[in-house]
């Protein structure tokens, strides 16, 4: 037999233990493979948004292959130590160090070109429904299978390259450590876990400080980098010495570590959680990361359904220069007339943009009108009505979930910048369909006052018209179809208005600035879709990945765990004893850090999603988490079944 047999062999014999291994890997380059497949589509050229969808698979791309780099890495380091043994027999009937490192090359090879081939072949096998999945969650056209030959070629390349540089790593990683330490393995009684009081407390600070980041008025990049660090940090401690702490504290409850079982699986959980701390970390910082990016597109699609739920105008148009309205007008009534839209109103509202006096303007910036202006518009908005007796009274209206510092309350005077006249908020307005149809604050003041405002501030005043269209035909819904004729008319108003079907984008028809409300909403519908497209499949390889990783530590502890559970059996532990306190173990390391990130994303989401004047975080984490929950749950059963039946095996 030569070597590379006796390679090959070694694999075959040792599939129990790199099955989830080779199925992550080979999960990976398939959708690293299919990934490549959208990206290199002949029919992907094209439009704006197929360049954006491209670049949002070219991102994937990259971040599949740094996470398939590190955890290809990992699943090695973890093999190779649960491997002593082996090593130990080899150099021991006369195996050279030097054959040792070429055993292990020759091995990761054979893995790697496996997974190569079955990534690319599966994904070959499900490109055609990859392609339709792409199309309708992209809302582009759909896509004929083709013949991938380049995205077959940079997967093969980029994953035998990944592979070739983790075999070479590989070999810093087998212990060159004497043939008795080897054989010892993992033989060698573990000291009992311990943990620090300094670094439990640091650790708490830490995650205090993360906290603390994102509780913030304002939250400044700085914030958030800062509490990205410390949450990092604080999650390790979390794992390595609080949650130690916990376990010794916890055994000092007599009544309850003597019961039954009771002390058996919280005695060697004190140890799964203090030697598996460096893989619940990961695992919890890669279900965050991906629990995260989830929620938030969850929150985008659901804030972008509610702000065309609520939106009453079907479309705006802007004019800034008095010279231009009446053509501008006349333009938009010609084009929607064309397309058989007869029946609509438009009212006209003159705002001068303004600044509240001592406040920063990022926070204190609105439109004034005019109360006669007001009352056009108050039905749509569905505002309270201003009857001003004097001529100092404003009705405030701004958006609920905007955050304003020091937002004006009824009773308080404000004065704007430019002009000397103070005005009393007599009430303070808003509501979801102002919110959707404006989205920004408005001052209501008499027409005497917006007059003298418009007068003090002179030439440096910025008036603009606005125009709010209604067409009763096209309704309000919480859905849009995008075969209705509000979204083809609407989204050939932008691109019209947008001069695209003109020789170049500087020859619009009109010179104002529109916004149309089907067009707006298809346009963030399909930008979010591509990144929850993306999401789902990078999250469902995060979700896999960590499954994967629990199984390479239990796999690896098995042999021990063995010996421990056959020596308990003799003394009277029954099999469902034993499968008691087993599944309690596997089930605190696989559902723990599903706690954690829930925790986490909830913490950091909240603070930025508000701050984006998204208030309902709620929903869209616990879906997250349910969603991987589920996933979770399915493995750990599957990782469950496996390990007791090699544990029953050795039940007396």
């Amino acid at each position: 037999m030569n070597f590379p047999r006796f390679a090959f062999n070694n694999v075959r014999r040792n599939a129990r233990a790199y099955f989830a291994y080779f199925l992550s890997s080979a999960f990976m380059v398939m959708i690293f493979f299919s990934f490549a497949v959208f990206i290199f589509h002949p029919a992907i050229e094209g439009s704006e948004m197929k360049r954006m969808t491209k670049a949002g698979m070219q991102a994937a791309e990259y971040v599949i292959f740094a996470f398939a780099f590190f955890f290809v890495l990992y699943s090695i380091s973890v093999f190779l130590k649960s491997r002593n043994k082996e090593f130990g027999l080899l150099l021991m009937l006369g195996a050279k160090p030097g054959q040792l490192n070429r055993l292990v090359f020759l091995e990761n090879i054979i893995i790697g070109a496996g997974s190569i081939v079955s990534g690319i072949g599966g994904g070959l096998l499900l490109s055609k429904l990859f392609l339709l999945l792409a199309a309708r969650m992209t809302d582009t056209e759909e896509l004929p299978f083709y013949w991938p030959v380049k995205a077959a070629l940079l997967t093969t390349g980029a994953f035998a390259l990944l592979f070739l540089s983790i075999s070479v790593l590989t070999l810093l990683f087998v212990r060159k450590h004497n043939v008795i330490e080897l054989l010892r393995g993992s033989a060698k009684p573990k000291k009992e876990p311990k943990a620090s009081i300094l670094l439990a407390l640091f650790g708490m600070a830490l995650l205090a400080v993360g906290y603390m980041s994102l509780q913030r008025d304002e939250l400044e990049p700085a914030s958030i980098f800062i509490a990205a660090g410390a949450g990092i940090a604080g999650t390790y401690f979390f794992y390595s010495q609080l949650s130690v702490l916990f376990m010794r504290l916890l055994k000092r409850n007599r009544a309850f570590v003597w019961r039954r079982t009771n002390l058996l699986w919280i005695s060697e959980l004190a140890y799964k959680i203090k030697d598996n701390a460096r893989i619940l970390f990961l695992i919890t910082v890669v279900t965050s990361i991906a629990s995260m990016s989830t929620g938030f597109v969850l929150s985008l699609n659901q804030e972008t359904q509610r702000l065309y739920a609520d939106n009453p105008v079907s479309f705006e148009l802007n004019v800034s220069e008095d010279d231009d309205l009446a053509a501008d007008k006349k333009a938009v009534d010609a084009f929607i007339s064309e397309r058989g839209v007869n029946e609509y109103s438009a009212e006209e509202v003159r705002q001068m943009y303004v600044y509240i006096e001592g406040r920063r303007a990022t926070e204190a910036m609105g439109n004034l009108i005019s109360a006669s202006d007001y009352a056009k518009v108050s039905p749509i908005w569905g505002t309270p009505s201003f009857e001003a007796a004097e001529p100092g009274n404003m009705l405030l209206l701004a958006p609920e979930s905007q955050s304003w510092k020091n937002r004006p309350a009824p009773g308080d005077e404000i004065s704007l910048v430019g002009s000397e006249a103070l005005f009393e908020v007599t009430e303070v307005g808003g509501g979801k369909t102002f919110n959707a149809a404006v989205g920004s604050p408005v001052l209501v003041v008499t027409d005497e006052s917006f007059d003298a405002v418009r007068k003090a501030v002179g030439e440096d005043a910025s008036v603009s018209t606005h125009i709010y269209y209604n067409v009763p035909a096209w309704g309000q819904s919480d859905t849009l179809d995008s075969g209705s004729q509000e979204a083809l008319i609407g989204s050939e108003m932008q691109r019209w208005w947008r001069g695209e079907n003109q020789d170049s984008s500087s020859d619009r028809p009109i010179s104002g600035y529109m916004n149309v409300r089907s067009a707006s909403y298809l346009d963030f519908k399909q930008q979010v879709s591509i990144f929850g497209f993306i999401g789902v499949f990078v999250a469902l390889m995060f979700s896999l990945s960590s499954a994967s990783f629990l199984y390479f530590k239990l796999h690896s502890e098995l042999t021990r765990d063995s010996q421990m559970y056959h020596s308990l059996s003799k003394t009277g532990l029954s099999i469902g004893e034993m499968k008691k306190s087993a599944t309690l173990q596997i089930a605190l390391l696989f559902f723990i850090p599903i706690a954690v990130s829930a925790i986490q994303t909830f913490v950091v989401l909240n603070p930025i999603l508000k701050l984006m004047s998204i208030q309902n975080v709620t929903v869209p984490v616990l879906m997250t988490t349910a969603a991987f929950l589920a996933a979770q749950t399915f493995y750990f059963f599957v990782v469950r079944g496996r390990y007791l039946s090699r544990l029953k095996k050795v039940m007396v």
